[in-house]
């Protein structure tokens, strides 16, 4: 009986670790992390190919290890018992794989490129850089250790190692403030370029989980102007085909919500094939307010204009901002139960922001388009239109 009584709690013992083990998540939010930039810039369900990726970095990271290295976003970990020992953290976590957390199957965040998406950070007044963990599952006893690539490190044309890194900060436990860890990290004030952030959080058990992310950042020192033009996001997506008929509606809000800037194009037979409305709608924004916002790619400081309707991104001058792309449905004389056709938003366009401004959701009333049918939210909800019962159909629209 007593063995028996042991081998229970033995056994709840470690069913407990196993359940501590399977949720104890957490990616860096500030300077965010590669994997959860491209989680974010999304474009990666379809299609399959990858090739809906408007993140050139993120695109090419998806087609080595697939959607697994993003669903996985929170999970960028090995176990390493011997966690106290550097010799043993390096065969866990190999040259070329630390930014995928020492996993082959996200090896693809590993992989150079010009692209990966940068925070700036101004060294000359930025003595410490407030770094903000995300943990679904905050544990202590652990440690923190953070490093910054080399000078002569150019992630474009190779992956990171250890040998191009240098710890520039560690501290012991850190008290998680709703579900977050706040550390400052001193900066050097005598860096300027690109720089790869590379934080390493660390349980202190028997397993020897560990954490791995990395941040891409762009080092300014007062003598360098930080780059005048702040990344929104992607354009639009290759699910955003448009039909005749549709409007193409690109908008421009402030900090407090009011409208700056509509700019509008009728999608027709001349201009759906390949998205080539995106690319007309592209060119008068940038002709008529290029000052203020501008679509492309951002090389060497200029906003360049991509020949490929997906691969451009939005940029403005105003951090501030929020910026939102949707395909109006055409109303074909249809009143479709008497709703205005330019308070109908276009799946995937969703009518509503989140706190960073990407289009996310829809509350109760928002109406949106999918298909050629028209659908109007019951309640607050992420669901795809029409996928659930947060869903009522309002009307059908021709083909």
């Amino acid at each position: 009986m007593k063995l028996f009584k042991l081998y229970s709690m033995t056994l709840a013992t470690v069913t407990l670790l196993l359940s501590n083990l399977a949720w104890s998540h957490g990616y860096v939010e500030y300077p965010k992390a590669r994997q959860q930039i491209c989680k974010d810039d999304g474009g990666y369900w379809w299609p399959a190919d990858g090739s809906g990726i408007a993140n050139l970095a993120c695109r090419s990271a998806y087609q080595k290890s697939g959607g697994y290295s993003l669903t996985q976003h929170h999970e960028y970990s090995t176990n390493v018992p011997d966690y106290g020992n550097m010799t043993a953290v390096k065969a866990g976590i190999k040259n070329g794989l630390l930014c995928a957390g020492g996993d082959q199957r996200k090896a693809g965040m590993d992989l150079p490129s010009p692209h990966w998406q940068s925070t700036i950070i101004d060294v000359k007044t930025t003595a410490t850089l407030k770094v903000r963990f995300r943990a679904t599952t905050p544990h202590n006893p652990s440690f923190w250790q953070f490093y910054l690539s080399n000078a002569d490190y150019d992630g474009a044309t190779t992956a990171l190692s250890w040998e191009k890194l240098t710890l520039i900060h560690q501290q012991n436990d850190v008290t998680a403030q709703s579900g977050y860890y706040e550390i400052d990290v001193p900066m050097p004030k005598s860096r300027s370029g690109k720089a790869v952030l590379y934080t390493r959080w660390q349980r202190q058990d028997v397993v020897g989980e560990g954490f791995y992310n990395c941040s891409d950042l762009q080092l300014v020192n007062g003598d360098t102007q930080p780059a005048q033009w702040y990344d929104k996001g992607a354009y639009l997506t290759a699910a955003q085909l448009g039909k005749v008929g549709e409007k193409a509606l690109l908008r421009l809000f402030d900090a407090q919500g009011q409208e700056q800037i509509q700019q509008s194009l009728d999608i027709n037979a001349s201009n759906v094939a390949n998205q080539a409305w995106a690319l007309e709608l592209a060119n008068q924004i940038n002709t008529l307010h290029g000052s203020t916002l501008q679509i492309g790619l951002l090389q060497n400081g200029s906003v360049a204009l991509q020949n490929t309707a997906t691969a451009n991104r939005i940029y403005v001058r105003d951090a501030s901002v929020f910026v939102n792309l949707d395909l109006k449905p055409a109303s074909g004389g249809l009143t479709c139960g008497g709703l205005d056709p330019a308070k109908i938003f276009a799946w995937p366009n969703w009518p509503r922001t989140d706190h960073a401004g990407r289009p996310s959701y829809a509350d109760k009333n928002d109406v949106m388009s999918d298909s050629g049918k028209v659908y109007r939210a019951k309640w607050w909800t992420q669901a795809k239109p029409g996928s659930d019962g947060s869903w009522d159909l309002v009307c059908s629209l021709p083909l």
